[in-house]
């Protein structure tokens, strides 16, 4: 496997903690200093500050978290990338053909549980209103957001605790819990599907390309990317 040590690098579990909390204070505290300041920005741009913030410290903490071999395991895994792109591709095509079964399968369910867009789809909608602060929703859905959430569920929980309690068992929950952090606002049990089929996805090229974060990540911000554009279609 892609483990090049056994050791677990335990510090790194306080990356989610560092998550949880920017998530939960940092648009209160950038909307405080905004207020004072008289500086008036819509709500939403107020919570997308709060994601780029947050995401910029988790990424920050596991740089110096793994300081010493940062540069070379990059420089290695981007020359490697390369190679994995085919993975990346048959992945997301997969990822396609797999959520269009399953939302064909969906007419046969009660029409209560059924949906056309998720909640956590929806609730994207509001960053995208004023088109002057676009460039920052883009930095923050289609670049940060998809490493930092692939630093969490692939490399802390896979990469780090996966030495501890396997692969296989660290890959599942990795694909749960990361369908379940983006339930927050659904409106049907039926929209976990998706998020399994995506956490699926992302973990798949991670542990194919053995460990390759990089991977994992291009591939989460191609899905963002390709999702970001369709927004914008939608709202034209």
């Amino acid at each position: 496997m892609f483990h090049t040590s056994s050791k677990v690098a335990w510090r790194d579990l306080s990356a989610f903690v560092i998550y949880i909390l920017g998530q939960i204070t940092l648009p209160f505290m950038i909307l405080t200093v905004f207020t004072q300041l008289n500086i008036s920005i819509p709500e939403p741009i107020m919570l997308m500050f709060g994601i780029i913030l947050t995401s910029l410290m988790v990424i920050l903490f596991l740089i110096v978290s793994h300081r010493q071999q940062f540069r070379s395991k990059l420089a290695i895994q981007l020359k490697n990338l390369r190679q994995h792109f085919k993975l990346i591709v048959f992945t997301y095509v997969g990822y396609l053909l797999s959520n269009a079964i399953f939302m064909t399968i969906m007419t046969q369910f009660p029409t209560q549980w059924q949906f056309k867009d998720t909640g956590n789809q929806n609730s994207l909608m509001i960053f995208f209103e004023q088109p002057i602060w676009l460039p920052f929703v883009f930095l923050g859905i289609v670049i940060l957001t998809p490493m930092t959430e692939e630093l969490l569920f692939r490399h802390v929980l896979i990469g780090e605790l996966g030495k501890k309690f396997g692969v296989g068992f660290m890959s599942i929950l990795s694909v749960v819990s990361f369908a379940l952090l983006h339930m927050q606002t659904a409106h049907s049990p039926l929209e976990i599907i998706p998020y399994l089929l995506l956490g699926a996805m992302f973990t798949i090229t991670y542990v194919k390309s053995n460990g390759n974060i990089v991977v994992a990540m291009v591939t989460h911000m191609m899905n963002n990317g390709i999702a970001f554009i369709a927004i914008l279609q939608q709202m034209t």
